[in-house]
């Protein structure tokens, strides 16, 4: 059981429970606007990051970076800034895979996800919510 706590108590653990749930909702929304809604892929992208990156910013801030040596307002205007870059990121990597590459959207909206998490981590752990 003490395990499981310590565990828990990780930085990265944490990150990676909000993570998974944020880009869950992420993926299901992208899959919802295009298919039920048909949205364009890119646009239906950007709305369905902007919808994670705004809930992820709340968890992020009360489950995972529990304290930031910048301001409220430095805070959130480097994760913004940072999330703007990685949405960019997102649909370059979304675009390559689906028109190059010529994958299945589904599957390089996963890629997308997946490449741009290490980015998003590494800019929130070392610069937005550095202690």
């Amino acid at each position: 059981m003490e395990i499981i706590k310590n565990i828990i108590r990780l930085q990265v653990f944490r990150f990676l429970l909000v993570g998974l749930f944020c880009a869950s909702i992420e993926y299901l929304t992208f899959n919802g606007l295009i298919n039920a809604f048909k949205v364009e892929y890119l646009i239906a992208n950007v709305i369905s990051i902007v919808i994670a990156v705004s809930i992820n910013y709340i968890l992020s801030k009360a489950f995972v970076f529990e304290k930031s040596r910048y301001s409220k307002r430095d805070e959130f205007l480097s994760f913004v800034l940072f999330s703007v870059l990685a949405i960019v990121l997102n649909q370059f990597i979304l675009w390559v895979f689906f028109e190059i590459v010529k994958l299945d959207i589904r599957l390089c909206k996963a890629f997308a996800i997946i490449i741009v998490a290490a980015f998003n981590f590494l800019t929130k752990k070392h610069i937005v919510f550095k202690a």
